[in-house]
């Protein structure tokens, strides 16, 4: 008798896959996200010219489980729950591995999957999800109080987009938030108030879900998200209090 809450799991939508007599059949393989670049052929030149797009492709992670019959079911019935738990989904949600304890991934069910009809108490399936190039980690959730001129350290070799929560004291002069010395404005536009700011998706908001992402996000540069480096971050800001940081640190997906 299999005993399937011992067993290796993933987790996905809050349930995980020994709940549905599935036991992972061997070691999964690691996939490496693949840079987007572009290479240039010029004449007299004997190598080419690489452009770099600034960003990593979405990798694809294979669960290959098997799917144990329950009793008083049939395999069909049990596939039909899977597919309802794995596949409705149309975002990227977190996804667990039990051996990977401290990251998870973003991900997103997808890829028809074939299965032969047979009589038996069991059938291998292999389940593929789409994932971001970037893994991260639980303890990066973590929302913390950080008072002006106070340091945090990104224990990873990657920049982090953090969530940043705040209360903007002034709606005279801009507000501004300084990470390691580099300048982050929040015109005065924005007001006053509580303002959530989602740096991975570009998106401010305050209370009441008023869009200020315009006045948060955008200076003369351009587009301007507040970034963690890797190693301390040395934090400050004026014209704010009750300054919380999600760090959302995070690491290459495998």
């Amino acid at each position: 008798m299999i005993n399937f809450n011992k067993m290796p799991y993933f987790q996905f939508r809050g349930r995980r896959s020994n709940e549905f007599n599935m036991v992972i059949r061997h070691d999964m393989e690691f996939v490496l996200p693949e840079t987007t670049l572009d290479f240039t052929e010029v004449d007299g030149r004997s190598s080419d010219i690489i452009f770099d797009r600034g960003r990593l492709k979405d990798i694809e992670k294979t669960f290959p489980v098997r799917i144990y019959k329950e009793s008083d079911t049939t395999i069909a019935a049990q596939l039909r729950n899977i597919a309802g738990w794995l596949y409705l989904s149309h975002e990227y949600l977190p996804l667990l591995f039990s051996g990977y304890g401290e990251y998870y991934y973003k991900a997103l069910g997808y890829k028809t999957i074939t299965i032969k009809d047979e009589s038996k108490n069991w059938v291998d399936v292999d389940f593929t999800f789409k994932c971001q190039p970037y893994v991260f980690r639980l303890d990066g959730e973590d929302e913390r109080d950080v008072s002006s001129g106070q340091s945090i350290t990104n224990p990873e070799l990657f920049t982090s987009l953090p969530i940043v929560t705040l209360n903007k004291t002034s709606s005279a002069t801009d507000s501004n938030i300084y990470i390691n010395g580099q300048q982050f404005r929040i015109a005065k536009e924005a007001g006053i108030g509580i303002i959530t700011m989602d740096c991975e998706n570009g998106i401010a908001y305050k209370e009441g879900g008023v869009n200020v992402s315009k006045q948060c996000f955008l200076n003369t540069e351009g587009y301007h998200p507040l970034i963690l480096q890797p190693g301390k971050n040395e934090i400050s800001y004026t014209n704010i209090n009750q300054f919380k940081i999600k760090p959302r640190w995070r690491n290459l997906a495998i």
